[in-house]
């Protein structure tokens, strides 16, 4: 929103630590809200609503996939990451679907032998076993395609923008 802002002269220091802040206190509130869901959801008997906490997780986290995106940064940052890092950006998403996948299904599996198989330790085993293999099942496949495919969509979208952002300022020169 710059309908109110004047055009001046700004330090790019002052800049780049002030987006710095803002950084840390977007992933600050991020942590917050993922601790209280966390304890909500299993330290406290009774239960509490995170609806709140979600909400924030989600619509912080989409609108800074899609300002990224359509700003052309997002690409960019894919670009230079490649280039710095041992793995690439989609193997890193790859790896993050796959890890996110057997930690839900690792969190099913104890979470359904120890509520469920009321102390019986074979019984224990092959409730953590069958909820286990049905949620690595469900999981990975869903965790791997959201978090690979989006990857993907969103690095092609950022470059067309890029690519268009470049060849606007072609045909200003």
């Amino acid at each position: 929103m710059s309908w109110f802002k004047r055009k001046s002269v700004q330090d790019e220091r002052i800049v780049n630590l002030k987006n710095q802040i803002a950084k840390e206190a977007w992933v600050l509130t991020l942590m917050i809200c993922s601790i209280s869901v966390i304890v909500k959801t299993f330290f406290f008997m009774e239960k509490q609503s995170v609806w709140v906490e979600l909400a924030i997780l989600i619509v912080t986290s989409i609108y800074s996939m899609i300002r990224s995106v359509r700003s052309g940064v997002y690409s960019d940052e894919v670009e230079v990451h490649d280039q710095t890092h041992r793995f690439s950006m989609t193997k890193k998403q790859l790896m993050i679907g796959l890890a996110s996948g057997l930690f839900l299904a690792l969190f099913f599996g104890f979470r359904s032998a120890y509520l469920f198989a009321d102390g019986d330790g074979a019984l224990q085993v092959k409730y953590f076993l069958s909820v286990f293999a049905a949620s690595l099942i469900m999981y990975i496949p869903f965790f791997v395609i959201l978090t690979a495919v989006s990857h993907l969509v969103m690095n092609q979208l950022s470059k067309r923008r890029s690519d268009r952002d470049l060849d606007d300022s072609d045909l200003i020169e």
